[in-house]
Order: structure tokens, then C-alpha cells, then sequence
């Protein structure tokens, strides 16, 4: 592979990783709002600023918000690797960058680009995603009638249900942040859809 291709394939990778990133920094934010700021913190404010720049994690300390003594539930080594499997997720997609128009990657730049994102931490811990690249490449080939299936947060569900702890419990305040990434999660595979778009026709990668 050839040295400005392989920048080119570890610059998508890194925009994927710092979406994820951000994320999982969004997902704690949502969720401290829900304790005592619940009614003086609007999370249309967390989404709006969240979602001006997906690949910025942190820019949502814009907001003045602390989250000291506000997210035990969420200060878990499990969670924590949700940073990696959120990145996975992306990453498990790149075989739809075909459908992109001007998205004219090869098989091999598409698994050269997953095995990277692989490479700097993307994982699907206990196969709670349950997404595989060869499938979803298969899918992104054209195969009649298979389009991308929609992205959503249902595998974090299953997270939460198997490793949740606390988050499993039956509350408003779970019931709340659970609502939150169930429109958190589509909301920013689109925002990292336009971003990988714009830097397709930027960088017009080809096989």
C-alpha cells in the first residue's frame, strides 16, 4: 500500500475513533444531567454542542458542567471499554463508504482500513455488537435487496442488561439516559456519515 493511501486510510480511522470518543463523553454528560441538574440543564443543549463537532471529545466542557461525583455507575472498567466498542461499531460499517458517492475503495482499502481501526483499539467485546466486516462487505457489494441496516443503539442495550450493574435497574433516571442513547447513537452515525463524505471528496481515494 502505498504511503499517502495508508495516511489517507489512518486519517478516516482516526475521525471514527474520536466520534467514538466523543460518544462516550456525550453518553456521561447525558447522564449526569440526570441527577441533580435534571431540571436546570436542558440535554437539548448536551445534543447541540455535542453534535457541532463529533470529533472533538471535549467539547462539551464548553458547557461549565462537572461531572465530579455524578457518574459513579458510569465509572466502571466496563463502560470504559465502551469507548472501544462504540469505535468498533463505526468501523464494522466502512464497507457502506462504497455506497458514498465518489467512495471508490477497493475490498482491499475497506479491510485495510477495518484491520486499522482494529489496530488502535476498535473491539467487539463478548460479540455484544454482533456486526462482523465480511457480512457487511458482502451487503455494501450490492447484493439485491440489502441495503445497510439501520444503525441504533440496541447492542448497548444488550450491554446494559449484561454489564450494566445499576444501569439495569427499573428508574427514571436509567430510563431517561437509556432514551437519550437511543437517539444519541443514530444521531451521530449521521454526522459521521457527512464528515467521512466531505473528506472522501477531499481526498479522492482510489483503488
Amino acid at each position: 500500500m502505498k504511503e499517502h493511501e495508508l495516511l489517507e486510510l489512518q486519517a478516516f480511522a482516526g475521525v471514527m475513533q474520536r466520534a467514538g470518543q466523543s460518544l462516550h463523553t456525550t453518553m456521561r454528560y447525558v447522564f449526569a444531567i440526570s441527577d441533580g441538574d435534571f431540571y436546570n440543564v436542558n440535554v437539548k443543549d448536551i445534543f447541540k454542542v455535542a453534535l457541532t463537532d463529533i470529533t472533538n471529545p471535549d467539547i462539551l466542557v464548553n458547557l461549565g458542567l462537572s461531572l465530579d461525583g455524578k457518574i459513579k455507575e458510569l465509572d466502571t472498567e466496563e463502560f470504559e471499554v465502551m469507548c472501544d466498542m462504540i469505535f468498533f461499531a463505526f468501523a464494522v460499517r466502512v464497507p457502506f463508504y462504497k455506497k458514498i458517492p465518489g467512495g471508490r475503495f477497493s475490498d482491499k482499502q475497506l479491510l485495510a482500513l477495518f484491520s486499522l481501526c482494529e489496530e488502535m483499539g476498535a473491539r467487539d467485546v463478548d460479540s455484544i455488537i454482533g456486526e462482523t466486516f465480511k457480512p457487511m462487505l458482502k451487503r455494501a457489494r450490492g447484493s439485491r435487496g440489502l441495503n445497510e441496516p439501520p444503525f441504533n443503539g440496541e447492542w448497548f442495550r444488550r450491554w446494559i442488561y449484561t454489564y450494566g450493574g445499576e444501569l439495569a435497574a427499573i428508574n427514571n433516571r436509567n430510563m431517561f439516559f437509556l432514551g437519550c442513547c437511543d437517539a444519541l447513537f443514530p444521531l451521530y452515525y449521521a454526522k459521521l456519515t457527512d464528515k467521512i463524505t466531505e473528506m472522501i471528496g477531499e481526498n479522492k481515494i482510489t483503488p
